[in-house]
């Protein structure tokens, strides 16, 4: 039995200060809905079941518990499984990146990169420019560090470098401390947006006379839908590797189970996110990593990925003809080049995050409100929506559904 003492303690009452600004994830919070089979859902960004290469990562699992037992089922390097690191770093280096596998953090995906490097840069105070608007697990990980976003403004065509440039004069003249832009060009989530040439090389001329760092986050860069359209997804680490981590992930293209992602970076900087990890985990999987290289190696990885194009190219067709053809007059949605995702504006005076719930319980359809993306202004009629989860049945269902939703909110 515990003492009156113990008894009388709030644990509560001993968090870190840090843990006190913990936030959950406005996406994570959404799960029951996302994953009840019964719910139509636009709001799960997750690639989909069908596109994981089963049968051949199942080979290699066999191929690796037979000739490597030793090896895969233990402990390795903070740094990861040092074959796979070479097969990275080699990818890396053909889209321009000048690098190496020691110069390559594997990662439990590349949410962990952007940790690691947060605790590496980032004090309580310094402030990260964010896109408008912005990927929610990069806002969680900030808050997390008790840094604080600030907002640039992003185009279609790209981050507006001028208001960028303004905004960091600005933050500077009132004495705070800019630290890094947070960015996903290719194709980001929530938006869906890219950029092209001309703006990632304007954005990463700022970036360096400004002497702010660029945490580029690029999971989606290998999903180009349309190689014609004059898409530029070479990374901003190809232009200015003194002050940009880059952070890619295989989640989106292979397994997303798997939990394998990766950093490049400035030689200091690697060193200390490879600490950062050995604290925080010792090292990722062996076992994944090693599956992993086995699948890359005796299996054609860029037909798959040609394969995942086509695949979301189609779905993403089919969900945007339905949510045009369904929605109410004056809504209006991107047109991804690429990626996962499409983001909608709705007419004024609908509230996307005030009627989620009563939406799901009336037509059995999920979305994510737009509000949790976005650091400033008023997003209360966005919503992001998915096209990589459901059939193309339900995709136009799902939409059908959803426009008859809006357009009786708008009568």
């Amino acid at each position: 039995m515990p003492t009156t003492a113990a008894a009388a303690l709030s644990i509560e009452a001993l968090f870190s200060t840090d843990a006190r600004a913990f936030v959950p994830s406005a996406i994570r919070a959404l799960s029951p809905l996302i994953n009840d089979p019964t719910v139509i859902s636009f709001a799960a960004g997750v690639p989909n079941p069908e596109t994981f290469p089963a049968g051949e990562l199942s080979k290699a699992c066999a191929r690796v518990l037979a000739d490597l037992p030793k090896r895969a089922l233990q402990y390795d390097a903070t740094a990861g499984y040092l074959p796979l690191r070479e097969r990275v770093a080699a990818r890396s280096v053909a889209k321009g990146i000048a690098t190496s596998a020691a110069e390559t953090l594997l990662t439990t995906g590349s949410q962990q990169g952007l940790d690691l490097v947060s605790r590496v840069l980032l004090d309580p105070g310094d402030v990260v420019l964010v896109e408008v608007p912005t990927y929610v697990g990069a806002l969680v990980t900030l808050a997390g560090r008790r840094a604080q976003p600030v907002g640039v403004l992003r185009t279609a065509e790209g981050i507006d470098v001028d208001h960028l440039v303004a905004t960091v004069a600005r933050l500077r003249s009132e004495g705070r401390r800019v630290k890094a832009l947070y960015t996903i060009p290719n194709f980001q989530n929530p938006a869906g947006t890219a950029m092209k040439k001309g703006a990632k090389d304007a954005l990463a001329e700022a970036c360096g006379r400004l002497r702010i760092a660029v945490l580029e986050d690029d999971p989606y860069g290998e999903l180009l839908f349309d190689e014609g359209g004059g898409w530029d997804t070479t990374p901003l680490a190809s232009r200015l590797p003194s002050a940009t981590v880059y952070m890619g992930s295989f989640s989106k293209t292979l397994s997303a189970g798997f939990r394998v992602g990766w950093l490049h970076g400035p030689n200091e900087l690697m060193a200390k996110a490879e600490l950062a990890k050995q604290a925080s985990d010792l090292c990722s999987s062996t076992f994944t990593h090693a599956v992993l290289d086995s699948y890359l190696g005796a299996c054609d990885y860029e037909a798959h990925l040609a394969g995942l194009r086509g695949f979301y190219r189609e779905r993403k067709e089919i969900l945007l003809a339905a949510l045009r053809e369904h929605f109410p007059e004056g809504s209006r949605f991107t047109d991804p080049a690429g990626g996962l995702f499409s983001w909608g504006e709705l007419p004024e005076g609908i509230d996307t995050k005030a009627l989620l719930a009563r939406c799901v319980a009336e037509t059995r359809v999920a979305y994510v409100p737009g509000e949790p993306f976005v650091v400033e202004g008023d997003a209360r009629r966005f919503l992001r929506v998915t096209f990589a989860k459901e059939s193309p049945e339900k995709l136009v269902e799902g939409a059908r559904r959803l426009g008859a939703f809006f357009r009786a909110e708008r009568a």
